[in-house]
């Protein structure tokens, strides 16, 4: 049975070796994280923790550092290991055979399979390619409306496109599901956004559940740390499906430290703000449509995604996400990195595009 799992950014080793490529020698545009990586005081926690020592289950002392850090109760936080594991969570609490379920699209594959794992095929809402990948707002909720999905994936800003909704649509949105939906709100790259709005108000609906990545903010992939943020009800419904020890004692420890360092995010969003308008400027420089990002990546339309992909690694080690696996084969998706790795890259681009 062919592998039907989503396909992600990151560096594929199998891949590397078959080119002859060793990781360190390969820049890594493909995954969207803080360009500034781990931080000094989150190393320093690393190094102390105790290994011998089973991991709190129940992340409480986590847990807490976010109540005090968030304005919330601690019931109505989980932990998880990354927010792809709080994803499969909520679907496993929510969904039964024949659920509706609805998925703004084209976004982050986790969703869609999430939905399958529990026998749901989901509902999707597309985005008009025509619009900057816009959804019409209007006609996405009298679907929702129409349809009363068990649950609705938003990813915002939206994985590949960058698209960032306002209050008010994902609030029409929570209201159209009505009471016995759940509204779930992607926020993994909410970090890098210029004009972020707060979502906390939304909660008070009682049908929405935030999920937020400190992989991204933190530049922690390779521990895998995220949380949920929600009714306690929900929280509660999802965390029985959680297996025990789920999130390391080494993950918890690195969330504790992030969360006493929120300067290393901010010097990380200065970083790609100044990268983010150099490559969108010399990326549209090149004659490439690339609409204006919202956070911490770009989705650049270079024609052959998976050939252009192939060639900026085989020819220069720059590696940029091909979006086919989105749909969308004609477009790659850029990570924003420091200054001096993007001017490799658009030197690379300008290379293997001829131009």
């Amino acid at each position: 049975m062919p592998d039907s799992r989503p396909v992600h950014g990151g560096l594929d080793a199998a891949e590397l070796k078959a080119l002859g490529l060793r990781p360190d020698g390969v820049v890594d545009f493909s995954a969207s994280i803080n360009p500034l990586g781990v931080s000094p005081r989150v190393a320093e926690a690393i190094r102390r923790v105790d290994l011998a020592a089973y991991p709190d289950p129940e992340c409480t002392e986590l847990r807490n550092a976010l109540s005090s850090y968030l304005g919330v109760r601690p019931d109505c936080i989980l932990v998880g290991n990354g927010s792809t594991e709080l994803i499969h969570l909520i679907a496993s609490a929510r969904l039964r055979r024949g659920d509706p379920a609805a998925v703004f699209a084209p976004t982050f594959g986790e969703y869609e399979a999430a939905c399958r794992l529990q026998q749901v095929e989901p509902l999707l809402i597309p985005a008009d390619g025509e619009r900057e990948f816009r959804w019409e707002m209007a006609e996405a909720t009298r679907f929702l409306a129409e349809r009363q999905p068990a649950l609705v994936f938003i990813c915002n800003p939206n994985n590949p496109t960058g698209t960032y909704l306002e209050p008010g649509e994902v609030e029409a949105c929570a209201r159209a599901v009505g009471d016995e939906g759940l509204v779930v709100v992607d926020e993994a790259y909410a970090s890098f956004v210029d004009k972020r709005w707060d979502t906390a108000p939304l909660l008070v609906a009682g049908n929405v559940a935030l999920v937020r990545s400190m992989t991204k903010d933190h530049g922690l992939p390779g521990l895998r740390l995220g949380y949920m943020v929600a009714p306690s009800r929900t929280v509660r419904e999802a965390r029985r499906f959680q297996y025990t020890w789920s999130v390391n004692a080494v993950a918890q420890a690195a969330g504790l430290a992030a969360l006493e360092n929120p300067e290393h995010v901010e010097e990380g969003r200065r970083v790609v703000k100044a990268a983010r308008e150099y490559l969108v400027r010399e990326t549209r420089g090149l004659g490439l449509a690339c609409p204006l990002p919202s956070a911490n990546f770009l989705l650049v339309e270079v024609g052959d995604a998976t050939g252009i992909r192939l060639e900026l690694l085989k020819r220069h080690g720059v590696c940029v996400r091909d979006c086919t696996s989105f749909g969308m084969p004609g477009h790659i998706r850029i990570g924003v990195r420091g200054m001096h790795d993007s001017r490799r890259l658009i030197d690379a681009l300008r290379d293997v595009l001829g131009r």
